[in-house]
């Protein structure tokens, strides 16, 4: 029997670490290159966190990476020195837990940057070794499946025993240092199979370890729906019929009961989304009270539904508040009062906004809400404390 409870009421600041803290007087730039932020600079304001009123922290991935964000990843074994050493991440966890507080690790077992040795020495032109890890449709072609059509980002094959054992030893030896759970990330891509035994794997080292999905479907459609799965070959072929939908994102999510423990809950961000659109307020608003009810309805009570009003792949709340703080302050009032886990990106204390929205046709869009935190700049007057 697991343990979890303890996320249940969790209050989750969730922050990029290169963005974070990097000692900088004047934040950088926000750019697609890494600006300086570490380890180091998040364990000097783990007071700063706790004093807001979080008692968690998620931490963007931590591996040897491509990229500052940390989701294209070069090694499993390796700390990015960017952000620091494995002595400095196991110092943040024990400082953390010193101070109440608990570490979500943000996982990424779903791809790999493709100059990762692991994929490099899949191709025939390097002799073809562990070819089986990721996906080549044509034999005797280096041409290679990737993550939604990234194409620098080869896709792991997780139906092999081989791949998931891997990913989950890296797992593991994140257990063993204190994690506390993981967010896994493009959880749809993912076997249900690997999910399951990733989350029995970590749960049979410590019981109350939590394991929840990010499962968010926008975007994928036509033949990169392919890529997805789920429970029943049934439901796959209708996804990929696309005569019938039923795959709305509460469909979607509630093909992960019994699979994870629980999943980012985009659905309940939809709702509110739709009210703040429609120019409605949102405390005291009864449609809001009785739509929030109807979706949580969906889902058995046990399973845990990450509520979040923005994160660092969407739109800042702020900027669909239309800045107006007083609505942001009742879209936080409004989920804290919720029994379930709250999720708040970083810098969303400093009102952190943007000018348009990033889901267009420009590069790099989404470097305009992961902006480096202004460490001159006092919070707003929000009240986080419930």
């Amino acid at each position: 029997m697991n343990n979890t409870s303890w996320f249940d009421n969790s209050r989750i600041y969730h922050l990029l670490i290169d963005r974070f803290n990097g000692g900088w007087q004047v934040p950088p730039i926000s750019k697609n290159v890494f600006c300086g932020g570490n380890l180091q600079g998040v364990i000097d304001k783990l007071d700063y966190i706790k004093d807001l009123g979080f008692n968690t922290i998620m931490l963007s991935p931590i591996y040897k990476t491509q990229n500052y964000h940390g989701y294209h990843t070069l090694n499993f074994d390796e700390v990015d020195p960017h952000f620091g050493t494995w002595e400095d991440y196991q110092q943040l966890i024990n400082l953390a837990h010193d101070k109440g507080m608990r570490i979500i690790c943000d996982f990424v077992p779903n791809h790999c940057w493709y100059l990762a040795p692991l994929f490099q020495e899949s191709l025939l032109k390097n002799g073809g070794k562990h070819r089986n890890w990721f996906f080549f449709p044509k034999e005797g072609s280096d041409e290679f499946v990737s993550f939604l059509g990234f194409g620098d980002l080869p896709k792991f094959n997780l139906t092999n025993q081989e791949v998931a054992d891997f990913m989950i030893e890296k797992a593991e030896k994140l257990v063993r240092m204190g994690v506390d759970a993981f967010r896994i990330d493009h959880a749809l891509g993912q076997p249900h199979s690997f999910l399951q035994q990733f989350r029995k794997s970590m749960q049979a080292i410590r019981s109350d370890i939590v394991v929840f999905g990010e499962v968010w479907a926008l975007g994928i459609g036509g033949n990169l729906a392919s890529q997805l799965y789920f429970k029943s070959e049934k439901r796959l072929n209708e996804f990929l019929a696309q005569d019938v939908k039923p795959f709305d994102q509460d469909n979607l999510q509630t093909d992960y009961v019994d699979t994870l423990d629980g999943v980012l809950d985009f659905a309940y961000r939809d709702i509110l989304l739709e009210e703040v659109h429609a120019g409605h307020r949102l405390k005291g608003n009864q449609a809001l009270k009785s739509k929030i009810a109807d979706h949580f309805a969906k889902y058995p009570e046990e399973f845990k539904l990450v509520l979040f009003l923005d994160n660092h792949d969407t739109d800042r709340f702020m900027f669909d508040c239309q800045d107006d703080v007083s609505l942001l302050q009742e879209a936080i009032d409004v989920t804290m009062e919720l029994p379930h886990p709250f999720s708040f990106l970083y810098g969303t204390e400093q009102l952190m906004t943007i000018k348009s929205t990033i889901f267009n046709a420009e590069p790099y869009a989404d470097l305009r809400v992961r902006c480096c935190m202004d460490w001159e700049k006092q919070p707003a007057t929000l009240n986080l404390h419930k």
